[in-house]
C-alpha cells in the first residue's frame, strides 16, 4: 500500500524503458529481437528450444476462463442493474501473464482499459488486426430511429425505459412460454447432475434456446482471428466454479460438445428452425414442446416446488418426453471466451443473455 500513490509503479516495461538509451525497438512480428516481441515470435522461439507452446497456451486459456468466472457474480449483478440491451455491452480486457521457471502461467493483473496506442509498425500490425476483428465480433445493433425518439422524449433516465431491440421481442403461445420457464427451472434445480442429464438439454429446444444458439454461431462466424475459449467442448469442467448454475452456460456447452466436430450439421439444424420462424415464437402445431420427464410427473424424483409447479401446468404442456422420444435424433434441434491468433494478450467479453445474465462469449487474443 506504500506504493499506491507512486504512478510509476504501475507502468509497463515498455513505458518505463522506451526512452532508455539501451532500448531496442522491434518492427518485425516474427523476429525474436528487441524488447517487445509478438506472441507469435515467442511461440517460435520456445518451439526451437523444444518447448510445447501449445500446452502453455492451453494453460493460459484455462487461467483466463477461471479469472473471468471469479468476477462473474459481481459483473452479472451490475448487468442486471444497468444494462437494458446486452447487444450494446462489450468489454476488452488486457491480461498480464507471467510464466515462471516451470513455464506455468500466472495472472499478474487484468487491465480494463488496455492501451490501443500504436507507436510502432509492430503495434500497428498486431493491434490493428485485433481492433478490426473485435468490432466485427461485437456486432453492434443500432436502435430504430423511432425508438431513439421515444426514449429521448422520456423524462426517465432509468435503463428500464430504454427501447427494446427487435431481437429481444418474441411472441409465443402461453403454453410454450410456460414450458420454456419450466425447462430452465428443471435444469437448474438438480443437485447432482451428470453428463447424461446435461446432454438431454438439447433433446427439445425452446425458442429462447434457438435464439441464443443462433446468436452464438453468428458471433462465431465473425470471430476473425479470435478463438472462443468459453463455451467450448471442454467447458463442462468449469461449470462447477460458477457461484450458481446458469442455464445458457449448460445449453451452449452441451451444444459445443455435441457439434464441435460437425459444425455444418448444427448450423443446418438451426437454419431449419429459423426458416420456420421458431426463434421468433412462430411455432407450428407440429413443433415439439418441452415437457417434464415422466419420472418427475410422478413426483418420485423432484423437489416439492418443481413437483407442485409441474402438476399445475401438466395439462398445458402436452405429453411428457418418453425415453424413446429423447433418443429420436430427428426431433433434436440439436454460446462464450475466444483466442486471437494476433499477438498481444487481450480479452473481449461479448453480450450476456438479457433474461439470465449468462455470459455467452468472451475472447482471448494472444
Amino acid at each position: 500500500m506504500k506504493s499506491l500513490g507512486n504512478k510509476f509503479m504501475h507502468l509497463t516495461n515498455y513505458s518505463v524503458n522506451k526512452k532508455n538509451a539501451e532500448y531496442q525497438a522491434n518492427a518485425d512480428e516474427t523476429a525474436c529481437q528487441g524488447h517487445k516481441w509478438a506472441l507469435k515470435a515467442l511461440w517460435n522461439y520456445l518451439s526451437q528450444k523444444g518447448v510445447n507452446s501449445d500446452a502453455i497456451w492451453e494453460k493460459i486459456k484455462d487461467v483466463v476462463v477461471k479469472t473471468i468466472i471469479s468476477s462473474e457474480p459481481y459483473v452479472t449483478s451490475l448487468l442486471k442493474m444497468y444494462v437494458r440491451r446486452p447487444y450494446s455491452c462489450h468489454e476488452l480486457f488486457g491480461f498480464d501473464i507471467m510464466l515462471d521457471e516451470n513455464l506455468k502461467p500466472w495472472v499478474l493483473e487484468v487491465n480494463i482499459s488496455p492501451s490501443l496506442h500504436s507507436n510502432s509498425p509492430l503495434d500497428i500490425s498486431i493491434k490493428g488486426q485485433m481492433i478490426r476483428d473485435l468490432l466485427n465480433l461485437a456486432g453492434f445493433v443500432l436502435p430504430n430511429a423511432e425508438d431513439i425518439v421515444s426514449s429521448s422524449s422520456s423524462s426517465s433516465s432509468s435503463t428500464t425505459s430504454l427501447p427494446i431491440s427487435p431481437r429481444d421481442k418474441c411472441q409465443m403461445a402461453p403454453e410454450h412460454f410456460t414450458a420454456q420457464k419450466m425447462k430452465k427451472a428443471y435444469y437448474l434445480s438438480q443437485k447432482t447432475p451428470d453428463q447424461d442429464f446435461y446432454a438431454s438439454v438439447l433433446d427439445v429446444l425452446t425458442p429462447d434456446d434457438v435464439r441464443v444458439l443462433v446468436e452464438m454461431e453468428d458471433e462465431f462466424s465473425r470471430r476473425g482471428q479470435f478463438e472462443r475459449i468459453f463455451p467450448s467442448r471442454i467447458s463442462s469442467r468449469y461449470l462447477r466454479f460458477f457461484e450458481q448454475p446458469r442455464y445458457f452456460n449448460i445449453l451452449t456447452t452441451q451444444w459445443e460438445q455435441k457439434y464441435h466436430g460437425n459444425k455444418l450439421k448444427g448450423l443446418d439444424l438451426l437454419r431449419s428452425w429459423c426458416y420456420e420462424g421458431f426463434h421468433t415464437g412462430t411455432i407450428s402445431d407440429s413443433a415439439p414442446m418441452w415437457s417434464l420427464p415422466t419420472s418427475l410427473l410422478t413426483g418420485s424424483k423432484c423437489d416439492m416446488t418443481l413437483s407442485a409447479y409441474s402438476k399445475s401446468e401438466t395439462g398445458k404442456l402436452g405429453n411428457p418426453i418418453s425415453s424413446k422420444d429423447s433418443e429420436d435424433t430427428s426431433k433434436e434441434p440439436s454460446l462464450s471466451t475466444h483466442k486471437y491468433s494476433g499477438q498481444t494478450l487481450t480479452l473481449s467479453a461479448s453480450p450476456t443473455s438479457q433474461s439470465t445474465g449468462d455470459p455467452l462469449l468472451a475472447a482471448v487474443s494472444p
